[in-house]
């Protein structure tokens, strides 16, 4: 097609510029050629390029201002060739463009190498036919893979006429299939890719040892790489030519190479300083592939791989004896038994051991009864803790348990020899029971403290206070008013008793506030204090004669509870306000530094029990699990505990660890009181007044009553009282009838 362009005013020469292909979004992907032309140093006049052309043709009227990708000509002509190449299929290494003069067979040719490596497009090209050139011209692109002097892929042509003054356009296509851009053309379609669905093979690829023709030259791996040939790595190692499938080249497979030296003891250490020699294959008999190191070839025992045995001897070559055993002789301690002894030989001579005397044997003692239980521990030290060296404790809860105990009356196997005691061992040679009396009908008995053995002190309403010593058989009951000089009601209500063990005065708490004391012999009481605030539980320790009380009370705060240290002189001191404590309904010690508060809240979870700090006078929380409000607690020593509460509730700690639950009693009726002699012996007493027993596995009902019981004490599993409602008083294993 032939485009006539109008007269114009001639334009200034336009340079020559390259522009890019257009974008994918465009339906092409960008390419840019840079086409470099031979140029003299002066550009002719028009007029020498064309005469009589007063309008020459430039790049940039050819294409509507815009630049042409390439140029192929001069700067300018009274007539042009505007040509787009689209280039399909693959990109090129090279595209050579020719122009050629049909009439003298003249022609420009022009190689462009900018579209290497570049996605297909379209080229378009300005071509600007020189002077003198004949109005018959041809236009060709001829494509090439990597260079211009490669095999041509694909080539196009157009012949055309070409007039002066006259535009013609024409459309080339170079098209040829490379499915895996690997810039190889299938050969199928011009190219030379042997296999143009994979990358990694075309013409300009290395050949690997793999059974394939990865470089296109149709020759197989086992003629290029001369396979399954005799090769040799050394005069020893011989093999065959294979491909390694790892590495994908060509080696001498051979058996594996070996170093070997003579070993005549055949203990797999060679001769030292022997020559080497390199073998493929077996090891020949009398060779080792071991190190040549060894000093006797001629003994099988002696060889540097031989541990140094304690004996004397140099069995490892190295020309020392013994010197693995440097501490041979020398003091040591075993670790294990912490005995002393001296490092010596074993008998094996493998090595060094701490001969010691034997250990002693220590067991656990967790109750404090003197014998453990069967868990030893062999040491020539005591180990930390309540270690003894005495055994065969059957109950290591209960210290009043052990071999060689004397049988109590407690209806219990106190000397671990399977027998529980004879009625001998019981007052009036009669089986031990739980023997209900009615002292003082007409009241009820709320606390009882004992102070040994036989010796028991019991308070309640009516102003009402009753002792019974080892030596007597009835309570004497004293309900005097008179208090030091003062007059008590009659109706004062005596809720908490502690029992001092060193004269036996009973100190008292009432239900009013008075915090006093009843002296062993006397009618009258003594009131210390009086601060309106209910004494619900009161204990006590003396160290070095020094005498300590603790008391659980109400408080000033509503829903609050108290608690107090007393000197047994003037007045409580109470709990700080910020150290604020739940309601509280009983105390007990074992010493000043084991002192413990029990109560709750009606919330879940209800339990509190408070420790007190002795430094600090602070009473602090302790963690227990989730259990109902707790009512009695009983503090064996500084490492057992017991708490007992609502609906059967038992929390007992143990020996250093968390407070945890136990079996709840029978019935889970609510429990009053609790009173404990080790971690498997325990009595508590509930509001529907039963008393129940605890063994370290779970809780028995000992005594079945109806008449709530309100307090539990006693000097040993064979001195237990227990007082209740209506004058009730209980006493194991029998009631005094004579002095014991």
């Amino acid at each position: 097609m032939e485009i006539r362009f109008p007269a114009r005013p001639r334009p200034r020469p336009t340079p020559l510029v390259t522009r890019a292909f257009p974008s994918e979004a465009q339906g092409l992907s960008a390419l840019t050629l840079v086409v470099l032309l031979a140029t003299s140093c002066t550009v002719p006049s028009l007029d020498e390029v064309y005469a009589g052309c007063e309008n020459p043709l430039t790049v940039a009227s050819m294409f509507d201002g815009q630049p042409a990708d390439v140029v192929l000509g001069g700067r300018a002509s009274c007539r042009g060739i505007k040509a787009t190449v689209n280039v399909v299929g693959f990109a090129p290494g090279c595209i050579v463009m020719s122009l050629r003069d049909a009439a003298t067979g003249t022609a420009l040719t022009q190689s462009y190498t900018a579209l290497s490596g570049q996605l297909p497009g379209a080229l378009q090209v300005a071509v600007l036919p020189p002077r003198g050139w004949g109005t018959q011209l041809s236009l060709s692109a001829k494509a090439f893979e990597t260079s211009c002097d490669g095999p041509q892929v694909v080539h196009d042509a157009q012949a055309m006429t070409v007039e002066t003054k006259a535009i013609h356009s024409v459309n080339l296509q170079i098209q040829a299939e490379d499915a895996d851009k690997d810039g190889y053309a299938s050969r199928l379609s011009g190219g030379t890719d042997c296999t143009d669905d994979n990358a990694r093979i075309n013409p300009g690829a290395d050949e690997l040892c793999n059974d394939t023709d990865d470089n296109c030259d149709g020759v197989s791996d086992e003629a290029h790489f001369k396979l399954n040939q005799a090769c040799e790595v050394s005069a020893d190692c011989r093999g065959i030519s294979r491909c390694n499938p790892v590495t994908q080249t060509q080696h001498c497979d051979t058996p594996p190479a070996k170093t070997v030296y003579p070993d005549a003891d055949g203990d797999t250490y060679g001769q030292k300083n022997a020559p080497p020699r390199i073998v493929c294959g077996d090891i020949p008999p009398g060779y080792t592939s071991g190190p040549s190191t060894d000093c006797r070839d001629d003994l099988f025992s002696i060889n540097p791989g031989r541990q140094d045995l304690c004996d004397g001897e140099d069995t490892n070559c190295d020309g020392i004896n013994d010197e693995a055993f440097p501490a041979k002789g020398q003091s040591c301690t075993e670790l294990s038994t912490m005995c002393e002894g001296t490092q010596a030989c074993r008998m094996d001579k493998q090595g060094l051991e701490c001969m010691t005397p034997a250990p002693s044997r220590w067991y656990l003692d967790a109750d404090g009864d003197g014998h453990g239980e069967n868990t030893v521990v062999d040491s020539c030290v005591k180990p930390a803790g309540a270690y003894v060296n005495l055994g065969g404790d059957c109950d290591d809860g209960n210290p009043f348990t052990h071999p060689g105990a004397t049988e109590i009356c407690d209806d219990l196997d106190n000397n671990c020899d399977a027998q529980r005691e004879s009625v001998d061992q019981c007052p009036a040679q009669s089986s031990p029971l739980w023997v209900p009396k009615v002292v003082e009908a007409g009241g009820n008995w709320l606390t009882a403290s004992s102070w040994g053995k036989g010796n028991i002190w019991v308070a309640g309403t009516n102003n009402r206070r009753a002792r019974m010593t080892s030596s007597a058989t009835e309570f004497t009951t004293i309900s005097s008013t008179l208090c030091d000089g003062s007059t008590l009601s009659s109706n004062t209500t005596w809720t908490s008793s502690w029992s001092d063990p060193t004269d036996g005065r009973a100190w008292l708490g009432s239900e009013g506030g008075l915090k006093g004391y009843q002296p062993l012999g006397s009618a009258n009481c003594v009131i210390v204090a009086d601060d309106d605030l209910k004494v619900f539980g009161l204990a006590g320790t003396r160290t070095n004669n020094v005498l300590s009380l603790y008391g659980a009370s109400a408080s000033a705060a509503t829903a609050d509870g108290a608690a107090f240290t007393w000197n047994g002189t003037g007045s409580p001191v109470y709990n700080p306000v910020t150290n604020r404590l739940s309601e509280v309904f009983d105390v007990h010690a074992s010493a000043p530094a084991h002192v413990l508060a029990v109560g709750g809240v009606s919330s879940s979870p209800r339990a509190r029990i408070y420790r007190l700090e002795p430094a600090t006078g602070l009473w602090n929380l302790e963690t227990v699990p989730s259990a109902e409000r707790l009512r009695g607690v009983w503090v064996v020593n500084n490492e057992v505990a017991f708490a007992v509460g609502d609906a059967g509730n038992v929390l007992r700690k143990t020996h250093g660890t968390p407070w945890v639950a136990v079996a709840r009693t029978p019935d889970n009726h609510n429990l009053t009181s609790v009173i404990a002699f080790g971690a498997n012996s325990a009595y508590a007493t509930c509001a529907s007044g039963h008393i129940y027993r605890f063994n370290g596995q779970g809780w028995t009902r000992v005594y079945n009553g109806s008449t709530r019981l309100n307090d539990i004490t006693g000097s040993g599993p064979d001195d237990i009282w227990a007082v209740g409602d209506g004058g009730r008083i209980i006493r194991w294993p029998s009631w005094p009838d004579s002095p014991p």
